[in-house]
């Protein structure tokens, strides 16, 4: 079987602050910090034999802070990198909300039909990071995989290994930071979802699911 941990990246300053951070390379957080540590101790026992993620720094000081207890091979793969907001990309949530209603609406209601002014449509995301994430799996068969990636992009990867076309990517919830996906693959690459944004880990540092 091959095996995919698929993980959202820590806290970055856009989360905590509000704003759009599609491709902009925003820092972490202390928050993050502390996320990072929690699912690292709770990866640490896996057999994980190779890491991807994105160029953009929240996605890769989450993969090598998890690559600590491995020293596994680790990969930049843009193809799994966060949605391109277009004239959204570092605008803050509010004023987006103002100033873009109908797709503002669409993207926190019917994301099926958001797209992005200047940027992508969702579409564009599910075609995208599920071409990505299948050609990571062949290339890996018969290992554990681990790839750290971003909300929007793992909301359409867990909507494709769910079976289901964009047009339903509404019924996936969005993860919150560093929660955990993990999916099993038999010998036809056919998935199936072990775990579904598993956040247990953080309730050592926060108290409770954040």
């Amino acid at each position: 079987m091959t095996k995919l941990i698929l993980l959202r990246h820590c806290q970055a300053e856009g989360n905590l602050k509000r704003f759009f951070q599609g491709r902009i390379d925003s820092d972490i957080t202390d928050t993050g910090r502390l996320q990072i540590a929690q699912a690292a101790e709770l990866l640490s026992s896996e057999p994980i034999d190779v890491i991807y993620t994105t160029s953009l720094q929240r996605a890769r000081k989450t993969a090598d802070g998890i690559n600590i207890y491995h020293e596994a091979p680790l990969f930049i793969d843009d193809g799994l990198i966060e949605i391109d907001p277009g004239e959204w990309e570092g605008r803050y949530l509010t004023d987006i909300e103002r100033e873009y209603p109908e797709q503002y609406y669409n993207w926190r209601n019917d994301p099926a039909a958001f797209a992005a002014p200047g940027g992508e449509t969702m579409e564009d995301v599910y075609n995208r990071t599920s071409k990505a994430l299948m050609n990571i799996v062949r290339e890996n068969k018969g290992k554990t995989i681990c790839i750290v990636s971003h909300g929007c992009a793992i909301k359409n990867m867990m909507c494709f290994l769910r079976g289901l076309p964009v047009s339903r990517i509404k019924e996936v919830p969005l993860g919150t930071n560093t929660s955990v996906n993990v999916i099993g693959f038999d010998d036809a690459m056919k998935p199936t979802i072990i775990m579904d944004n598993y956040t247990d880990h953080l309730q050592k540092t926060f108290g409770e699911r954040i």
